[in-house]
């Protein structure tokens, strides 16, 4: 009695201070009644303390990835009209160079996956550094389009390997406790890349802009070779002792890490020992098919939410609001909002956990879309709206708030919590190639919609799909705040009682 009283004042005093108190909280004891699919409390810290540095280095190395492929997607749209004054450009390649990135993301997102499954996740994260500087240096020497097209594809497929690798070696080093908070700092470090490129864009035409393009992989590169490989990389190719080292580095020199270490090669073991074929026969097994199509779905609500050619197009949209203010400065202040929202998330995941994160982003981009396309049919039937010219601006300022501290980073971090160890990289290959090729089809079928249905009836559909969206995070998206991979993994596999079953197949065999 005297313990479960103790044991119910620590969880309380641990949910009531903010998480960075929490960090020198010991617990010891393991629950095993836990939900995945509910809002219950989260599972227990899986080691005894946290030792944040050396985890926030290793978050901050594979951020400074990211800040390059944020550049990479904002350096277009400062660096197209002084190249067009220098190259001979047609209307037709200014589409290429802003849609070839797009494009050799889908195939590094496909391609990434074997790689950070053979040659493991830091190696393939740091063998990114060189394509991007390559990338790069061809855009800012580029004598004619085709050379400033081979750089924008080098770096595109750059962007696609790093889009899955990032998620996914950071859901493997971090602990649950901070798992979130540090998990979003690649989308943050990605909206500074692209507000990085706006500011400089406005000092530097586009061969200096890209020249400062090249010199961000060094920093990249020299801060990944510092950091380990995923002790689960280790464990999977049953390198235990390099596993133990890299895990030792990673929670602290004097932090036990037996524990952990334990469950580590357990989840391995019971992953050999009740999967057989190879990973990608294995994604729509009845065993993986749930983790599989999780991930899936996020991706595709994620791009159905319209962000893409709502960011892309904002300009556009402001204009055919009949807006009051100016269209470049709307968009501005659209892209400061996506920058701030993704810190806002980061400071407040772990307190409320991903699914109340995704319920919050749902209901705030269906109400703001809905009044959107109220504000553009009133137009449309020839009512005078003059004196709401200010209501554009705050609908899509509270829908890219909304899209920022949910559905937009949370899909990505999930993709390295919720996929088993045995499919992680073909399944995030698949996942984050269906994520661009969702990309891909909203936005350039954005202006057909709208032709079709009119503004408001696009404005109206995204917001369906947003509500289709909301259902899908009631009713099968797993809360993982504060659970370890291998419990997450436990759970959506049922991992702990096919290995009991087989087990027990084997002793009746034994004894007969």
């Amino acid at each position: 009695m005297e313990m479960e009283i103790k044991s119910a004042k620590e969880e309380n005093l641990r949910n009531s201070i903010p998480f960075v108190k929490q960090l020198s909280t010991e617990s010891n004891r393991v629950k095993t009644d836990y939900t995945i699919n509910g809002d219950t409390q989260p599972y227990g810290p899986t080691t005894q303390r946290l030792y944040l540095w050396t985890q926030i280095f290793a978050a901050f190395a594979v951020s400074m990835g990211s800040l390059i492929v944020g550049f990479s997607s904002g350096y277009t749209s400062p660096a197209l009209p002084s190249m067009n004054r220098t190259l001979t450009i047609t209307n037709e390649e200014n589409s290429w160079i802003g849609g070839l990135m797009p494009l050799a993301a889908l195939v590094g997102g496909i391609a990434g996956g074997p790689l950070i499954e053979y040659i493991g996740r830091r190696l393939t994260i740091m063998c990114t550094a060189l394509p991007f500087f390559l990338g790069w240096m061809l855009i800012a020497n580029a004598m004619n389009v085709y050379m400033v097209l081979a750089g924008r594809a080098l770096c595109g497929v750059c962007v696609g390997i790093g889009s899955l690798a990032f998620p996914v070696y950071l859901g493997e080093t971090i602990q649950p406790e901070v798992r979130g908070a540090l998990g979003l700092l690649p989308t943050a470090f990605g909206n500074t890349g692209i507000l990085l490129a706006f500011f400089a864009g406005t000092y530097l035409n586009w061969s200096h802009l890209a020249f400062l393009g090249a010199a961000l992989p060094v920093p990249f590169f020299l801060l990944m070779i510092l950091t380990p490989e995923t002790p689960r990389w280790y464990v999977t190719k049953g390198r235990a002792e390099d596993a133990r080292k890299a895990l030792q580095w990673l929670r602290g020199k004097n932090i036990n890490i037996d524990k952990e270490m334990r469950d580590l090669t357990r989840s391995q073991a019971e992953s050999d020992l009740t999967s057989t074929g190879n990973a990608f026969g294995q994604l729509f097994s009845r065993k993986y098919l749930p983790a599989v199509l999780i991930s899936l779905g996020l991706m595709l609500f994620q791009q159905l939410s319209g962000i893409n050619a709502v960011i892309f197009y904002a300009s556009t949209i402001f204009q055919m609001a009949g807006s009051s203010l100016d269209e470049n400065l709307c968009s501005i202040i659209i892209g400061i909002v996506n920058f701030i929202s993704t810190f806002i998330a980061t400071a407040i995941i772990d307190r409320l956990g991903r699914k109340m994160l995704l319920y919050i982003s749902s209901v705030s981009m269906i109400v703001t879309l809905v009044a959107l396309g109220s504000y553009f049919y009133v137009r449309e039937v020839g009512t005078d709206v003059s004196s709401y010219g200010w209501l554009p601006l705050a609908c899509l300022v509270i829908y890219v708030l909304g899209f920022s501290i949910g559905f937009g980073p949370i899909p990505w971090l999930m993709l390295g919590e919720i996929l088993p160890s045995r499919i992680r990289g073909t399944a995030a290959s698949m996942a984050t190639g269906f994520n661009w090729t969702c990309t891909f089809i909203v936005t350039k079928s954005f202006h057909n919609i709208i032709a079709a249905i009119n503004m408001y009836g696009t404005v109206w559909l995204f917001a369906v799909l947003c509500v289709i969206g909301l259902f899908f995070v009631i009713f099968f998206v797993p809360e993982t705040r504060g659970k370890s991979l291998e419990e997450i993994e436990k759970k959506l596999t049922g991992g702990s009682r096919r290995v009991r079953n087989l087990n027990s197949n084997k002793s009746n065999q034994n004894g007969c």
